[in-house]
């Protein structure tokens, strides 16, 4: 059976969120950022990543774990690299920052690479890696995040599930853009589960025993995320390396549960690359074979069950276009939570339609 649900327009969701955080102390630059990558990631199907976590994220600008008036800084510069601290930022403000400074980088080089310590949780990585898109260029987001994911053959939590983004232009349709953690799903997805009351398949997350189980709620009773096999904890340990030990970030367990933990610091690092792509071969050319290349794999028959073969994004870009039409399904819980936030904030709640669709 699924949830109550209330639904609400993404623009007026965009201006209530935008809100709430101008409300929480951010100006109206950094506000803006943090509504983009939220709702964006509920237009675009990463509900998970979405406005339920606006109560937490507010939480921490309230009672100090985030700063409401940080100022990311260049520490250490090159022509193509640069580091730069978040100045504990929330983290989709310090990835604006450093993948917009990667870019510049690339357009004077051809790539860019630009690492960031004393970060914050950064939401989807798609987000930031697709501000290259705005220059015609491939960006990359990576970051690593708190231990909630078990080692590959472990029964308990001890690295994050570090996801990366890469978001690449076609020229002539919708870019391919790949947003993937290296657990088997994102932990935001197991807890959209549990407010929506609905249970989890098996092999997702462990229970505080390490045993299977199909309980969302598990996962914070100290239960946690499987990895996708040895290749994603792998992945996984790439993504420290880079994210933490390269950026000169937390790592592991100095990273604290950034949505429980909310007046402590999170301190962990993120990488972000832009490659110029009319430095390596010609734009036109580029454009031409990305067309082959997705032709050739969209006329791959499909397998039973399915209609066709998507490339990776596509099913977000259909998802967005859906969700501008027809407004956003938002679990009734959720939805309470942002009224409830509204009320904290002394500010209008969120307009949701009239009704609510079961």
């Amino acid at each position: 059976m699924t949830a109550e649900t209330r639904t609400i327009d993404l623009p007026d969701l965009h201006r209530w969120v935008a809100e709430a955080f101008r409300s929480a102390g951010l100006g109206k630059k950094e506000a803006e950022i943090m509504s983009d990558c939220l709702t964006e990631a509920d237009s675009r199907g990463a509900s998970s990543h979405g406005v339920i976590r606006v109560p937490f994220l507010v939480a921490r600008l309230r009672d100090g774990g985030a700063r409401a008036d940080a100022s990311p800084q260049l520490l250490t510069e090159a022509p193509a690299s640069a580091v730069v601290d978040g100045d504990a930022a929330l983290g989709p403000i310090s990835a604006h920052f450093a993948m917009t400074l990667a870019t510049r980088k690339a357009a004077a080089c051809g790539v860019g690479f630009v690492a960031v310590r004393n970060s914050d949780f950064i939401g989807t990585c798609a987000h930031s890696a697709m501000i290259a898109l705005r220059h015609s260029m491939i960006g990359m987001t990576w970051t690593n995040g708190f231990p909630g994911m078990a080692p590959f053959s472990g029964a308990g939590a001890a690295i994050g599930n570090n996801p990366f983004g890469f978001a690449i232009p076609t020229g002539s349709g919708e870019p391919v853009v790949l947003d993937m953690a290296m657990s088997c799903v994102a932990g935001g997805r197991v807890r959209h589960a549990a407010k929506r009351g609905e249970d989890i398949p098996e092999g997702w997350i462990v229970d505080s025993e390490g045993r299977d189980t199909n309980d969302p709620n598990q996962l914070a009773a100290g239960g946690a995320l499987l990895s996708l096999g040895h290749k994603g904890f792998g992945l996984a340990v790439i993504g420290e390396i880079l994210c933490g030990v390269l950026a000169g970030a937390a790592i592991l367990g100095e990273i604290p549960e950034w949505f429980r933990e909310t007046d402590k610091p999170v301190g962990n690092g993120h990488v972000h690359l832009a490659i110029d792509i009319k430095r390596f071969v010609r734009p036109e050319d580029f454009v031409k074979r990305m067309n082959e290349l997705a032709t050739l794999l969209k006329q791959t028959p499909a397998r039973d069950g399915h209609d066709e073969v998507l490339l990776p994004g596509e099913r977000s870009v259909r998802c967005a276009a859906w969700h501008r039409r027809h407004g956003l399904d938002l679990p009734r819980q959720v939805a309470d939570d942002l009224v409830t936030l509204a009320g904290r904030l002394g500010i209008a709640a969120p307009q949701f339609r009239s009704g609510a669709t079961v």
